[in-house]
C-alpha cells in the first residue's frame, strides 16, 4: 500500500438500488469515510445518488464495461440471470485507476497475484450451489458453464488463492460442504446504535410487518395469510421492488384483496424515515423465506422493538435463538396464534432478550473487522517496504 495519508480503495459492487448487500456497502463506505477515505465504486451503473445523499455518504463511481449491461440482466428470469452473468468478467489489471485495497462483492472480478482485497461472500459457495438443483434448466446451465464456459469466465468458481469473508455460519457450513475449506464469518451490519423503543409501548403496538426485498422466494404471501387469519392487526408489507418485480408486487396486492384484507399497506422502496416508522410501530416481524442466509431485516425489526416470527432455516437461526419464535410450514398458522395469544408480559420478556442477543450484529463490530483488513494489508506492506530498506544495496 502506497505512504499516502488516505489509501485508494475500490468497492466492487452495484449500489444503484437498495438490498442486503448494498446495506453491507453502505455500512462500509460510512466506515472508510469516518477515516477521511472516499472510495471508488466499480460497476457499470453509478450508485443512486438519493441514497447516498440520504446516509450521508461520500464515494466517487468508477465505470466498468460489461459484455451485458447489468440492466439487460435484470429483466431477465431467474435460470438466465445465472447464464447472463458468466462473460461479465472483469480484472484489475484492465481498470484504468490502481488500488491499495479492493473490497469485492461481486466473484467475477478477478485480482492480480499480490493485490491486497477481501471477497465479501453473502451466499451459497458459487457454482456448487447449482448442485443440488435437479431442474432441467439447472442441469443444462452447469453442462455449458463447465464445458464450455468456466475457462474463459471463471465467473462461478472458488478463486482458492484469494482471502474471502462469509456473512453466517450457515453460509459458512454450505462452504465447507462443497469446498473443504472454513472461512471466517463477518455478519452484516446492521445499525442498531439508533434504533430502540419504549419497553412500555408494546400495548400500543398493533401491526403485523413483513420487511425485505419484494420476491417470490420470501414468500410475503404468508405474511398476508396470516393478516386475513388476525384482523385486529393492521399489515404492511414494505421493502425493495425492482422493475422486473412490479407484476409480482401487484399480484400482492390482488391477494391481500381476495383474502379480505384490502387495507394491507404496501410501500416499494420506502425511504429509511418511513420503515423507521412502520417497525417502529410493529408488533409481530413475520420472515417466511427458507434458507434464507442471514436476515438484516430481521435484525432492524428486533432492535426497533418488534418480536420476530421467522421460518426455522438458514442464518435467521443465528439471530432468533429462541425456538419459540421460529416455524416449519406444517406447525405455522398455529404457531402464530399462539404467539399472538401470548399475555404482553410475556412478549416484552421475548423482545428484551432477543435485543441483547442482537448486539453481536452492530455496524461498530462490522466495520471494525473490515477496516482490520485494510489495515492488516497496510501492515504488511509496511514491513515489506522495511525489509527492502534494510537489504544492502547490490
Amino acid at each position: 500500500m502506497s505512504a499516502r495519508a488516505a489509501p485508494r480503495v475500490a468497492i466492487v459492487y452495484r449500489l444503484d438500488r437498495m438490498g442486503g448487500v448494498q446495506s453491507v456497502a453502505h455500512t462500509l463506505i460510512r466506515g472508510l469515510n469516518r477515516r477521511g477515505i472516499i472510495p471508488d465504486i466499480l460497476w457499470d451503473l453509478p450508485p443512486d445518488s438519493r441514497l447516498m445523499a440520504e446516509r450521508g455518504l461520500q464515494a466517487r463511481y468508477q465505470p466498468v464495461k460489461f459484455a451485458v449491461p447489468s440492466k439487460r440482466i435484470d429483466r431477465l428470469p431467474n435460470t438466465l440471470r445465472y447464464l447472463a452473468w458468466v462473460p461479465n468478467l472483469v480484472r484489475s489489471r484492465e481498470l484504468p485507476e490502481r488500488y491499495d485495497f479492493y473490497y469485492i462483492f461481486y466473484n467475477g472480478f478477478l485480482v492480480e497475484p499480490g493485490e491486497a482485497h477481501v471477497r465479501y461472500l453473502s451466499g451459497p459457495p458459487l457454482l456448487p450451489q447449482l448442485q443440488e438443483e435437479t431442474r432441467a434448466p439447472f442441469r443444462a446451465l452447469r453442462w455449458l458453464y463447465r464445458r464450455a464456459l468456466r475457462r474463459r469466465w471463471p465467473v462461478y468458481e472458488y478463486h482458492r488463492e484469494d482471502h474471502y469473508v462469509i456473512n453466517s455460519h450457515f453460509t459458512a457450513g454450505l462452504f465447507e460442504q462443497a469446498h473443504g475449506v472454513r472461512l471466517p464469518v463477518v455478519h452484516p451490519p446492521i445499525d442498531v446504535s439508533d434504533r430502540s423503543y419504549d419497553p412500555a409501548d408494546l400495548p400500543a403496538r398493533d401491526t403485523l410487518t413483513f420487511f425485505s426485498r419484494i420476491v417470490d422466494y420470501k414468500r410475503p404471501e404468508i405474511v398476508l395469510q396470516l393478516a386475513a387469519r388476525h384482523p385486529e392487526l393492521r399489515c404492511v408489507i414494505m421493502g425493495g421492488v425492482a422493475p422486473v418485480r412490479r407484476p409480482y408486487f401487484e399480484q400482492l396486492q390482488a391477494l391481500a384483496r381476495s383474502l379480505g384484507r384490502p387495507d394491507a399497506v404496501f410501500l416499494d422502496n420506502p425511504s429509511n424515515q418511513r420503515v423507521r416508522e412502520e417497525l417502529a410501530r410493529t408488533r409481530f416481524y413475520v420472515f417466511p423465506g427458507i434458507n434464507e442466509h442471514f436476515g438484516m431485516t430481521t435484525v432492524e425489526a428486533i432492535a426497533s422493538g418488534a418480536v420476530p416470527f421467522v421460518h426455522d432455516s438458514g442464518g435467521q437461526r443465528e439471530i432468533v435463538h429462541l425456538p419459540e419464535l421460529r416455524f416449519r410450514d406444517e406447525d405455522l398458522p398455529g404457531k402464530f396464534d399462539g404467539l399472538a395469544a401470548y399475555p404482553e408480559g410475556e412478549l416484552a420478556r421475548l423482545r428484551s432478550g432477543l435485543a441483547g442477543h442482537i448486539r453481536q450484529f452492530s455496524a461498530e463490530s462490522f466495520t471494525a473487522k473490515m477496516l482490520a483488513l485494510l489495515d492488516e494489508s497496510a501492515e504488511r506492506e509496511r514491513a515489506q517496504d522495511a525489509r527492502q530498506a534494510e537489504q544492502p544495496p547490490a
